[in-house]
């Protein structure tokens, strides 16, 4: 019972990755249990597979997570989490397991060819809106994105801030979206003012990062 109670402990993000850096098998043990944890309260409402696919995508998610570790794209400096080019990383260590998870999901997703070839529309919905997500929310190679992103959606309008911080990173359905914007009358007018809002925050992230990267 005290293996258990230790790697079922909550420990900081900054523990996890030195810990898994110096290879402790207790803190090994513990991010592994942290991020299942974590993977199982939001899969249903990110990935539409059935449980063999469910653990083939986390177990693949944890080993490229490890490996960024091991490599050291994400380390620790004086206390500090940092990822790519030393930057402070932003965010938490279990939302940057799921953008790699959803990088994993899409990759099942082509080879299943979910959405192509389906009458589902939402798993159409699913997969378009994880090709965005893919291309601009989350490039698991660099952490710059995330500050991007995120001083991107601070300067948006009221009602985009609401709906892409909503959808995106609280991960709330539509539905649930509909019923604390109560100014949207159908499902299809939430859709459709989410898809300008992300086609604007796509624009103006690639703007920004691109001038990053020629500065």
């Amino acid at each position: 019972m005290a293996d258990v109670r230790l790697y079922a402990k909550t420990y900081s993000d900054v523990a996890y990755v030195e810990g898994m850096y110096r290879r402790d098998p207790v803190m090994e043990r513990a991010l592994h249990y942290h991020c299942k944890q974590y993977f199982d309260e939001k899969y249903r409402g990110v990935f539409f597979v059935g449980d063999e696919h469910k653990r083939e995508i986390f177990h693949e998610s944890f080993v490229t997570l490890w490996e960024k570790i091991e490599k050291r794209k994400i380390y620790v400096e004086n206390g500090v989490l940092k990822g790519k080019d030393g930057a402070p990383f932003n965010g938490k260590l279990t939302t940057y397991f799921m953008s790699i998870a959803k990088l994993k999901f899409m990759e099942w997703g082509r080879d299943h060819h979910i959405g192509q070839d389906s009458d589902d529309e939402e798993k159409i919905r699913k997969a378009k809106d994880a090709e965005i997500y893919k291309e601009v929310l989350y490039d698991e190679d660099d952490n710059t994105m995330f500050e991007i992103i995120s001083d991107c959606i601070s300067h948006m309008s009221t009602r985009c801030n609401q709906i892409l911080t909503m959808f995106y990173y609280e991960e709330k359905s539509l539905e649930n979206i509909m019923s604390e914007l109560t100014t949207f009358r159908s499902k299809n007018a939430l859709k459709t003012e989410k898809y300008k809002c992300m086609e604007n925050l796509r624009k103006s992230a690639k703007e920004i990062y691109h001038k990053y990267l020629n500065t």
